[in-house]
């Protein structure tokens, strides 16, 4: 009778174990595995957590090590129930004593009976989750690599949020309306390739920014550009402007339900932009050489048409993800007052 329920436990916990690998690793579409958002869940909250009483330099080491800390939480699950799993199914499988003593050494291999391929089964099975899991990490390391390697490139232009119209004014001074083209359609890719990565291994939207310019930053200024190029001159803006504004309108809003963020749409979006004035924004793009096609009133109520749809869940992200400025924490709470 023991024998059959170890059997049955160990087929379960296996079967539980590798639905788990197959989902998270080979078949995310853009929702994780269970296992993996619930470790990110738990790791992501208690280094939060723990992070708020603890000075600037311990507080940025903490949540460095929250995203790894998931990763490798959810590795040694799998790796400890595919080791147990076979274990279980050696007292019936193998005539084993279904005890602690008996099953270890069946698993150390020191047990003379003839069944011993079963545990080199075992022990390859455990192999086989750990060489899944590095695939896993690979996968996660390059996508990271990709997220900061475009924030990075941004940096050498621009390094603050609010500084849209003097990246803009640059690639009008010294390239072209194609050079703007292709600096949207990168972005474009870099947004859905952000919104594929980041839903479906979720522990990348806790590894924390590798240079100054966070990628929330990097995002909302290039959008805020885009916005800014579409408002003002709607028919001379490449095609590209629109392209980038839906990928941001759609990747950003995803990334904060992810997080359990879900806003309102204001009728007015200042996050970041609370010093600088629209009208400014308008006159050094267009002394950059932006055909003025719009006046500056229905400029504004399309620039903030498109911004109301990105930049508050990137405030509330930078908040949540322990990033935010100063000011962010406050622009987050007037959201819902500006939305009513």
């Amino acid at each position: 009778m023991i024998p059959a329920v170890l059997l049955l436990a160990g087929v379960v916990l296996l079967g539980l174990t590798w639905l788990s690998v197959l989902r998270t690793v080979f078949a995310p579409r853009q929702r994780s595995g269970r296992l993996m958002r619930l470790a990110v869940r738990a790791v992501g909250g208690g280094g939060a957590a723990l992070a708020r009483w603890l000075p600037s330099g311990g507080r940025e080491r903490v949540l460095d090590l929250c995203g790894p800390l998931a990763l490798m939480l959810v590795g040694g699950s799998w790796t400890a129930a595919t080791f147990l799993g076979a274990a279980l199914l050696s007292p019936a499988l193998a005539g084993i004593p279904p005890n602690p003593g008996g099953v270890a050494r069946f698993m150390a291999l020191r047990d003379d009976s003839g069944a011993a391929l079963l545990a080199v089964a075992g022990w390859l099975a455990v192999l086989q989750v750990l060489l899944v899991f590095g695939l896993h990490l690979s996968r996660i390391v390059a996508a990271y690599h990709r997220r900061e390697r475009m924030v990075a490139e941004l940096c050498t232009d621009s390094t603050k949020p609010s500084e849209a119209e003097f990246l803009l004014a640059e690639h009008l001074r010294f390239g072209s309306r194609e050079h703007l083209d292709d600096l949207f359609r990168q972005w474009t890719a870099w947004l859905a390739d952000i919104r594929a990565t980041h839903t479906g291994y979720p522990a990348l939207t806790c590894f924390r920014p590798a240079s100054d310019l966070c990628w929330l930053d990097a995002a909302v200024l290039v959008l805020d550009a885009a916005a800014l190029t579409h408002a003002v001159a709607p028919a001379w803006a490449p095609h590209s402007a629109r392209s980038v504004l839906d990928a941001g309108s759609s990747c950003l809003p995803a990334l904060a339900r992810q997080l359990g963020i879900d806003l309102p749409r204001p009728a007015v979006s200042l996050q970041g932009r609370e010093e600088r004035g629209f009208e400014h924004s308008v006159r050094v793009a267009v002394l950059a050489g932006l055909p003025e096609q719009r006046g500056y009133g229905e400029a504004w109520a399309h620039f903030q048409d498109w911004r109301t749809r990105y930049a508050p869940q990137a405030a509330a992200m930078r908040v949540r993800l322990h990033y935010a400025h100063g000011e962010d924490e406050l622009a987050v709470g007037r959201v819902g007052r500006a939305a009513a």
